[in-house]
């Protein structure tokens, strides 16, 4: 969801460590960093010289109640909102020749068969 049509984020039952991890679908290797963000809170992931086709590391981030969140790549100057909730354990940012996006999850990358 683009920044400019912000929805309030809703209650949270839980808390704890989530996880994203980034993929890159464009035909060249990635610069720079991708950012989650949340109220006061920032977490970055270096995507420096990921490859196409590959996978970065998983990074933990800490959604909360109440505060939406954003995710960011370095290289464009939108953010965009796509909130994580209580089963959204892991989010996979992907990186294409289009732009960024999120997908929420609540399995773990270690279950799926690519």
């Amino acid at each position: 969801m683009n920044i400019n049509e912000e929805t309030q984020k809703g209650a949270m039952q839980g808390t704890g460590a989530h996880f994203f991890l980034v993929v890159n679908l464009s035909d060249a290797p990635l610069s720079g960093r991708v950012m989650w963000q949340s109220a006061s809170h920032e977490v970055a992931l270096d995507v420096e010289g990921l490859a196409p086709g590959g996978v970065s590391r998983l990074q933990p981030f800490y959604p909360s109640g109440g505060h939406n969140d954003y995710w960011h790549w370095s290289q464009k100057g939108r953010k965009y909102q796509l909130n994580c909730y209580d089963r959204d354990r892991y989010a996979v940012v992907t990186i294409s020749n289009y732009g960024i996006g999120v997908l929420p999850s609540e399995t773990s990358p270690d279950s799926w068969k690519w």
